[in-house]
């Protein structure tokens, strides 16, 4: 791919209206934000996260795909073991929410499904910590369809409007937590579905470290957020199983199968990741799919696919274990960021990588997108969201 080639697909990418159904509220705050919050508090980070500026909101870096932080999964979890202790109070989550927000609309993303786990706060219990995020929604939302109108009534920018974006939650479940607490959650997840909050809550969904009990334990209280009508996302294939009963085999990568075997029967309406199962159970999603939300700069970074390429984020995604399968099988997938304050990166940059590394040109891109609004939670949107964002491929595509 030449460098005009590059961006001019850059300039697509940028201005294509996308969709996000893999962001964690806490793995997207900004760099800048994580580290005042933490002097504000007297928090020591860890050295790591300090070395590096955040790069990720520079629109002269986006183009670029080398990976200035390699973090593995525990040095991510260990991250994100901080961020408590920063966002410990309802000023602070005002703050992030807020940017989070705007840096998703800023990147012309249409459509944006964040998710959180409730969590007690300074002054602020775990319903007032959701209702915080609903109210900055609702805010949000409001502003940027005045803003959308507004500039819809200028003639002269009709060509350059970024739509406005559609905000909505996923309660999470953290799987390193107890069943009760699991419950709790849902609970008040089904709860706001009757509250005037009830289209900001879409789903429900397990996440949380891998290593970390089993799905198998929380699959009742998932059971009950589904017959309450609540859409169901699980992190699935995160770490290596094997379904090889031998002697030699290690007894986690067996259990690790039988897990991933139990979500698959459980037909979740979405997997997490999915990155690392075994060739037989692909097989059968490939017969009965489940739509699959992928994170590639994230599998890159936490399976450190990158890290005897001088941290190309090109050459590490190339050994991705699914992401071309699915492709050329057709598989319904989402492009997401997962966690865009921690890999320092955007959906037009995810967008992008995978053209760049699968050969992909606009069409191809186009395609994945517009099927990709077939697995979003609020069905009322779809219909909506598929007419707007093909007027606005074909405009593209025509510019």
């Amino acid at each position: 791919m030449t460098q005009k080639q590059v961006s001019n697909l850059h300039y697509f990418c940028k201005h294509l209206p996308k969709i996000e159904l893999h962001a964690h509220l806490n793995g997207s705050i900004r760099e800048s934000t994580l580290v005042e919050l933490a002097r504000e508090r007297a928090v020591t980070l860890p050295t790591k996260l300090l070395k590096h500026e955040a790069e990720h909101h520079d629109p002269d870096k986006e183009a670029l795909f080398f990976n200035g932080k390699p973090r593995s999964l525990e040095e991510c979890f260990e991250i994100f073991g901080y961020i408590p202790s920063c966002v410990n109070d309802a000023a602070a989550l005002k703050r992030i929410i807020r940017e989070v927000l705007y840096d998703f609309a800023h990147d012309n993303v249409a459509y944006l499904e964040l998710r959180t786990g409730p969590k007690v706060l300074t002054n602020c219990t775990k319903k007032q910590y959701v209702e915080t995020i609903l109210d900055a929604m609702s805010t949000f939302e409001q502003k940027e369809h005045a803003r959308y109108n507004h500039e819809s009534s200028c003639i002269d920018k009709k060509d350059c409007i970024s739509f406005p974006l559609i905000p909505r939650l996923i309660i999470s479940v953290d799987r390193s937590g107890t069943v009760e607490a699991a419950e709790e959650n849902v609970n008040l997840a089904i709860e706001l579905t009757r509250s005037r909050y009830s289209k900001y809550i879409v789903g429900v969904e397990l996440g949380g470290n891998p290593t970390k009990n089993d799905f198998r334990i929380f699959e009742p209280v998932f059971k009950k957020a589904r017959d309450h009508g609540l859409k169901v996302s699980i992190h699935c294939g995160e770490i290596p199983s094997e379904e090889n009963e031998s002697d030699s085999s290690e007894p986690s990568l067996k259990k690790a199968y039988e897990e991933a075997l139990a979500i698959i029967d459980f037909r979740p309406d979405r997997l997490g990741h999915a990155l690392l199962l075994p060739n037989s159970l692909m097989d059968m999603l490939i017969l009965h799919p489940i739509p699959i939300e992928c994170c590639p700069t994230s599998n890159v970074m936490t399976l450190e696919l990158a890290t005897h390429h001088g941290g190309s984020l090109v050459d590490g995604l190339k050994k991705h274990p699914q992401i071309d399968k699915w492709i050329k099988s057709s598989y319904p997938f989402s492009i997401n960021t997962d966690d865009a304050g921690i890999f320092c990166t955007n959906l037009t940059k995810e967008y992008l990588l995978v053209a760049k590394v699968f050969e992909l040109n606009e069409n191809d891109l186009a395609d994945i997108l517009i099927r990709s609004i077939d697995h979003i939670f609020d069905e009322s949107m779809k219909e909506t969201l598929k007419r707007l964002i093909s007027d606005q491929i074909e405009a593209l595509k025509i510019t």
